[in-house]
């Protein structure tokens, strides 16, 4: 994988250990320095400047061909000259090991102006909190919010600092996971105070003449160049570098809203449910990072908790190595620094607040944002961020199973030895049951969205390109061609507007279906499986289901990949069957899925045109008459909720009448229509429940005798990308008041 770089470096060829010819490889530059350089330790150095460029390392195990070296990063470090360096290693095709066989060294002179943030990626699973931070609980799933909310201590500081996300979870029945699940982060009582280096220099930004050394570094003259006009910028900046700690907590504000008791009540959590809150890790190799700097929201700086809906600017990207690491740079102008005083609130000291503020989204296939970090506070010139994402949100280079070409749909495997019930099964119509780790839980679900197709075709010596094909049951008679365009990430064309690399498709001859038939040109797509140069490779297309089975027509989709070698001739093949169930809710169009509250009434008294109640009595039923219906069978689940007044939930009960209900395999296997399906609904699916505050409240509270309400119907479809499940297909509310 070609290691991507940022900004300006001097790059020196250190050591060659290997007995084979080896190279590297600049693309990307903006000082004319692109090209192809021996990779022997005489190399004359090489002054690289550019926005977002890369290098890779190459080897030739045979005369003539030239193959990409394994390749990995060395964490940064301060020499004493005042060079920030670090190694690139590269590992050749030979039987060894060792990383040796070229390394270059990369270096840059220290500057207040200049930042370099690096560290590890892993991905996390398991009901716990973000492992990387150490100054807060970081709530990312579903599962970890539900442990937490099992500790009283933990429960009652997020039900002060996020009160409305716990009716969102408990008191409607609701997929796991949500699909709008936010990061909730707690403040965790202790300090989180990073470490890094503090970079002082006469002077900020750089002053080599790039043009002058670009122009002659190829040659022997170029190395004095080089190496004289590091030295003179060294000597020019008069840098030094101190060690300071900042506090890095995720959550900076939110503290102060808690009292002394509640943060000491929490510090001691994480010692006695360490098993509770246990996580496993892993390496995530091959992730697109995209780094931001972040400014606080007005809110933010006035103690509200972190809502990441300040402004951001975008300041490039970086790939993680083999083995997670990544190494970051960018510069701060005198603008950029006296523009901070902005993001300074009132007691802060500036000099604190000078610093960046970072955050770190993760990006697939298509450039989309798959996940994000909390920002980093106060990044000092040199800090080491470790990243922890969890396993569900991204996609890391991971091994091809070997009993059929397609893998996975989104996080879904579909494995011959996973499709037994063990732990997945894809009925004959193409519905899913998953229970595989890291992929949504689902029950006989259709499929909805963007479906990415991942497969294992080998590398591009065994399969060259691939077609994909369609065949609607009940609809085709016959295959029809896929050819949407296809887009993949590649390491070498990364710069500061880069929206993906296209692999087709593009029309190629090739012998379709195997036989004795002859070539035909088709759409098809390049394979670059194999190559970690080509970021998450074996993502194979990204159908958009709505084009393969239309809305109207719920129903089985067979989907065909084949594989062609160099000469045009099919090597491979996988079919897989899903039902495709794009139908959604759409009030007022009877064919469709639908949901809505007709009325609310009490006994004989309906709601007006001034949805005003007079209590007969303080707790008095209030009946809903509603409808959440799939006709096709997919919904998954429908429910009802009541807030009052400033969204303050009002836990209820049924009291009267029908209970919102989810799909239950055992009841009624692969068809839960929803109130369709109630014996007590009327001829347009219309049931009746009755509500009433729960453990012999009242409606209003105490001294108060009016207050705003709303009933909320939610209904969600079981349905999947392979990623999420089960998407919010009805939300329908009613305001009332209610006096007494």
């Amino acid at each position: 994988m070609a290691i991507t770089m940022q900004g300006s470096w001097t790059v020196r060829v250190k050591s060659k250990e290997a007995a084979s010819s080896q190279r590297f490889q600049i693309s990307g530059s903006d000082n004319f320095t692109d090209g192809t350089y021996v990779g022997i330790v005489s190399t004359a150095p090489i002054f690289v400047s550019g926005a977002q460029w890369s290098i890779n390392i190459q080897s030739q195990p045979t005369a003539g061909i030239w193959q990409d070296s394994n390749q990995r990063i060395t964490f940064p470090v301060v020499s004493s000259s005042m060079l920030v360096t670090f190694d690139i290693q590269s590992n050749d095709t030979g039987p060894d090991k060792d990383y040796n066989d070229l390394i270059l060294i990369c270096s840059m002179p220290a500057s207040a102006s200049e930042f370099v943030v690096y560290g590890k990626a892993k991905t996390y699973s398991g009901p716990c909190f973000n492992p990387c931070y150490q100054g807060a609980y970081v709530i990312e799933s579903v599962a970890a919010l539900a442990q937490a909310l099992a500790v009283p201590d933990l429960r009652r500081v997020i039900e002060k600092l996020y009160p409305e996300r716990i009716p969102n979870l408990f008191r409607i029945p609701l997929p796991d996971p949500p699909p709008d699940f936010k990061p909730l982060f707690i403040p965790n009582g202790t300090a989180n105070l990073a470490n890094g280096l503090e970079f002082h220099s006469r002077k900020v930004g750089t002053n080599l003449r790039t043009t002058e050394v670009a122009s002659e570094a190829k040659d022997k003259k170029g190395a004095s160049i080089v190496n004289k006009m590091e030295e003179e910028m060294v000597k020019d900046l008069h840098a030094s570098a101190h060690r300071i700690s900042v506090d890095a907590a995720p959550v900076a504000a939110g503290v102060d809203l808690l009292s002394r008791q509640e943060l000491l009540s929490i510090a001691k959590i994480s010692d006695k449910y360490t098993a509770k809150f246990s996580c496993s890790t892993s390496v995530a190799p091959g992730l697109l990072l995209r780094f931001q700097e972040y400014d606080r929201t007005d809110s933010e700086k006035l103690g509200s908790v972190y809502t990441g809906t300040g402004p951001r600017e975008n300041l490039g990207l970086a790939a993680t190595d083999e083995r997670g690491n990544y190494i970051f740079r960018f510069s701060r102008s005198t603008d950029d620094f006296a523009s901070e005083s902005f993001d300074t609130a009132s007691g802060e000291s500036f000099t604190d607040q000078i610093r960046p503020d970072l955050i770190v989204e993760v990006l697939g296939t298509g450039m989309v944002v798959n996940y994000e970090t909390a920002p980093y506070y106060n990044v000092q010139n040199l800090r080491r961020i470790d990243l922890c994402i969890p396993q569900g949100r991204v996609h890391p280079s991971v091994s091809c199973g070997s009993d059929r070409v397609i893998q996975r749909i989104g996080d879904v495997i579909v494995l011959h030895s996973a499709l037994s019930g063990q732990p997945n099964t894809l009925d004959v119509d193409g519905r899913i049951t998953c229970r595989n780790a890291n992929a949504p839980v689902l029950d006989c679900a259709g499929w909805r969205g963007e479906l990415r197709l991942y497969a294992c075709l080998g590398t591009p010596d065994v399969v060259e390109r691939y077609s994909v094909r369609y065949k609607r049951i009940g609809i085709d008679s016959d295959w029809q061609f896929v050819s949407q365009q296809h887009v993949l990430n590649y390491i070498p064309h990364f710069g500061p507007i880069y929206p993906g690399t296209p692999v087709g498709s593009e029309l190629h001859s090739v012998h379709v279906d195997g036989g004795s038939g002859g070539h035909v040109t088709v759409p098809t797509y390049t394979n670059h499986e194999g190559d970690s140069n080509w970021i998450e490779n074996d993502l194979k297309l990204i159908l958009s289901s709505s084009l393969y089975r239309p809305e109207d027509n719920p129903g089985p989709v067979d989907f065909k990949i084949e594989g062609y070698n160099t000469a045009g001739h099919r090597v491979k093949q996988d079919t897989i069957r899903l039902y495709i169930h794009n139908r959604i809710s759409i009030v007022g169009r009877p064919q469709n899925s639908k949901g809505d509250i007709l009325s609310i009434t009490m006994g004989a008294t309906t709601l007006g045109d001034c949805a005003l109640f007079n209590l007969t009595d303080p707790r008095a039923v209030l009946t809903v008459r509603h409808r959440a219906v799939d006709p096709e069978g997919f919904l998954h689940s429908w429910g009802l909720s009541v807030t009052r007044g400033n969204n303050v939930s009002i836990p209820v009960v049924v009291a009267s009448g029908v209970i919102p209900k989810s799909y239950s395999s055992a009841l009624t296997p692969c068809n839960f229509r929803g109130t369709r399906d109630e014996a007590t609904s009327d001829v347009d699916d219309y049931v009746l429940t009755g509500l009433q505050p729960e453990g012999g409240q009242n409606w209003l509270p105490d001294g108060q005798n009016f207050c705003a309400f709303a009933f909320t119907l939610r209904a969600y479809d079981r349905v999947t990308d392979g990623r999420t499940a089960n998407p919010l297909v009805v939300f329908w509310q009613d305001l009332i008041g209610l006096s007494i």
